[in-house]
């Protein structure tokens, strides 16, 4: 017997594969007390999964990219400040990636805040800040993050 096919409308596409969107805003990130020009930033609401997810890029050269993701629950009240070093287990992230041509990876925010100043899942506009440090890359070091958004799609 053969199988049926239905076509999705766009709201069950997108709980089961959540788009990421171009956002809009500024996205400020000093990485290592230098300041990093984010060229693009998205923003994924992913409602099976209740998160939001901010991700900024930074392209550096030909072949070096950097990526900043934040990950928090959509239904975060407005006013909460996250310790991350509680965090280890939830849904709460902040990951600092690196790709170049000789290698890739990605490290955590371990110690430090998030705070979520305004947010409306719903509208996807979302604005914070945080303060990170990372646990250790593969060169052995540690990297401090500081980061400012206000963004919406």
């Amino acid at each position: 017997m053969p199988a049926q096919t239905a076509t999705l409308n766009s709201h069950q596409q997108s709980v089961l594969i959540p788009w990421a969107l171009e956002a809009a805003g500024t996205f400020s990130v000093f990485l290592d007390g230098q300041d990093i020009d984010i060229q693009t930033i998205t923003i994924v609401n992913d409602p099976s999964q209740r998160i939001l997810r901010i991700t900024g890029r930074n392209t550096v050269g030909q072949d070096t990219v950097r990526e900043i993701d934040i990950e928090f629950a959509d239904h975060t009240p407005a006013g909460t400040t996250f310790i991350l070093e509680d965090t280890e287990f939830t849904s709460t992230r902040i990951w600092l990636s690196v790709k170049t041509a000789t290698e890739s990876y990605a490290v955590r925010g371990v110690n430090g805040t998030l705070s979520i100043q305004q947010i409306s899942p719903q509208l996807i506009k979302v604005q914070g800040a945080a303060v990170a440090r990372t646990d250790t890359d593969p060169n052995g070091q540690k990297h401090d993050l500081i980061i400012n958004f206000d963004i919406r799609t």
